[in-house]
């Protein structure tokens, strides 16, 4: 497994795209690898791809917010606890260093999962409050308690964002792609132009 690999399960759609923008970036931010499937195949193929990239990854952000339906009459997204147990089951199959893994579960509300899935308590829970920045502290400071090493303040992070949000969206928009469109470019390219922001924001910063 690699130690700064992250793999993420989450709501991927527009309604949670800020949310997602701000964890990849903190993650950036902080030196660790974001993995996520682009894969577009359905059914055994994907959950291969899935498998691999958990597999390949230290640590895992499972968010399981999306218990309610998005839409009146319609269901909540079965996805993330679905993905998450099949991590879980990884870590607990006692096979190479699979227990080793470690896991973050994001909720909206803190304890509202206990109401759905109380085998998980015990694991780190953090509570975004569907709220951009609060996601970036959440994370931030998981990280900093699990890497135990100098890692900036969730305020610096948050700051920084909003400077790349700026110049995400000028960009897109400039080159006619809808920035608020999840589906506008891809994960991969959104997480190279991140990175790219990061290194060259960091450089400035330090007056090199």
């Amino acid at each position: 497994m690699d130690s700064t690999k992250v793999f993420i399960n989450c709501p991927f759609d527009n309604d949670f795209f800020p949310l997602l923008k701000c964890l990849l970036f903190t993650l950036i931010y902080i030196d660790l690898k974001p993995q996520i499937s682009e894969t577009s195949d359905s059914g055994e193929a994907r959950l291969h791809k899935i498998r691999d990239l958990m597999k390949d990854s230290l640590y895992s952000i499972h968010d399981l917010s999306r218990v309610k339906p998005l839409k009146p009459r319609g269901l909540p997204r079965f996805n993330m606890p679905f993905e998450c147990g099949i991590d879980f089951g990884l870590k607990l199959c006692g096979k190479d260093d699979f227990h080793e893994k470690k896991f973050l579960i994001l909720e909206a509300e803190r304890f509202r999962y206990q109401k759905f899935i109380s085998d998980i308590a015990g694991n780190d829970i953090g509570a975004h409050r569907n709220d951009p920045e609060q996601m970036i502290k959440v994370v931030r400071d998981w990280f900093k308690r699990n890497l135990k090493i100098e890692m900036p303040w969730h305020k610096e992070i948050w700051l920084a964002y909003n400077e790349f949000e700026y110049n995400y969206e000028s960009i897109l928009t400039g080159d006619g792609y809808d920035p608020k469109d999840i589906e506008a470019i891809t994960f991969s390219d959104i997480i190279d132009f991140m990175r790219e922001w990061v290194e060259k924001y960091k450089v400035d910063k330090a007056g090199i």
